[in-house]
């Protein structure tokens, strides 16, 4: 085998080591090569290996039975003789190594996989409250039967985003109609524009409803609630009018 045959061997050899699925006889072989090509690679499996790992955790401290361990035989290896041949320095170097990434693979354990904060509608809603530009506007009923109805709702034109807070809004039966927010923009049309169907389960005294309008709003002046067919409408007859909140 020549010197890039073996090179390109080792490499395998090495990648095998670093995941741990070398068998007894491939070891052997990766000692055999380790003292002449080990010093030649341009990036070590061993660090790719701990940088993928790490990437997915956030710190935490190791056990203290764990870090003993390590700082014996960190001290072991950073001690060993100078005067050894290279076919002696591999062995510990192994060893050491062997434990630094026993030391990785705990703290993967310890935390298991990490994972995204998921940001509620309430948390959106109180964030909208504090930004610059958002406006915030009470509810009101607009019809005997929902005369216990209150709420408000926040709209900020630059993120064209916006919440509702509903309180003793009455269930919806979804298969027989849903609500339906309207948006009235008098400088971008004299319709309103559509803020998005929803429902209200039973149970629910209070609830948090995001506003999803289908085109750009920039100055809205009054927000309705209206009780549509399932799906809603393009255009609502304002037949059943729940809620107003206006500017």
């Amino acid at each position: 085998m020549n010197q890039e045959n073996s090179f390109d061997r080792f490499e395998e050899l090495d990648a095998g080591r670093a995941f741990g699925d070398l068998s007894s006889e491939e070891f052997n072989e990766w000692q055999q090569l380790a003292p002449q090509f080990l010093n030649s690679q341009e990036v070590s499996f061993d660090y790719l290996l701990t940088e993928l790992e790490l990437d997915k955790t956030s710190s935490t401290p190791l056990p203290s039975s764990l870090s003993q361990k390590l700082g014996e035989t960190t001290d072991q290896f950073i001690s060993g003789d100078n005067k050894d041949s290279d076919d002696q320095k591999v062995t510990p170097f192994v060893s050491w190594l062997g434990w630094g990434i026993a030391a990785c693979l705990a703290v993967l354990l310890l935390l298991g996989p990490s994972e995204p904060k998921v940001v509620t509608v309430a948390e959106k809603f109180e964030v909208l409250k504090e930004s610059s530009g958002s406006m915030l506007l009470e509810f009101a009923p607009a019809s005997d039967p929902y005369a216990k109805v209150e709420g408000e709702v926040i709209w900020n034109d630059e993120r064209q985003e916006g919440y509702m807070s509903l309180i003793n809004l009455a269930a919806n039966n979804p298969k027989e109609n849903q609500y339906q927010l309207w948006i009235v923009d008098p400088e971008r049309d004299e319709l309103p524009v559509d803020g998005g169907v929803f429902d209200i389960p039973e149970g629910v005294d209070k609830a948090l409803i995001p506003i999803k309008n289908a085109l750009q709003v920039d100055k809205p002046t009054l927000f309705v609630i209206t009780l549509e067919q399932p799906g809603g409408v393009v255009k609502s007859k304002q037949e059943v009018v729940v809620a107003i909140a206006k500017s």
